[in-house]
């Protein structure tokens, strides 16, 4: 199966389906970030299906070009990406800058775990 990447600003769009505790959701407006090693999604976006930091959930260090900030960690039942599906999911969450209007980067711990291959001549992303 193959999804479609939408290219703007400089970054490739797409989006990803989690599954926690009973609950799914969407979440749109996600870049593929193959610079990015862990994947990150918008406390914001998720706070519906009740992903919100506890005082059990891991703390984790973010730090990128626009410097460093905090995130939880919390395992997630399940996270689809396209025909991609994998149960018990560490997954980061934390604040994103919403001038930019991004939910989430999907980093290399999916990508590489998904075997995926991203094809910007047609601008999609399949598994190998």
């Amino acid at each position: 199966m193959t999804m479609n990447l939408d290219y703007k600003n400089g970054l490739l769009y797409t989006s990803i389906t989690l599954t926690y505790q009973g609950k799914s959701a969407v979440i749109e407006q996600v870049i593929v970030d193959t610079g990015a090693a862990q994947t990150l999604i918008s406390a914001d976006a998720v706070f519906d299906l009740g992903i919100y930091a506890t005082p059990h959930d891991e703390l984790t260090i973010m730090s990128g070009i626009g410097g460093m900030d905090y995130a939880f960690r919390k395992r997630i039942d399940r996270v689809t990406f396209g025909s991609f599906e994998v149960h018990s999911l560490p997954l980061d969450f934390g604040n994103l800058d919403e001038g930019f209007g991004i939910n989430g980067i999907i980093g290399l711990d999916i990508l590489v775990k998904g075997k995926f291959i991203i094809d910007l001549a047609d601008m999609i992303i399949l598994q190998k």
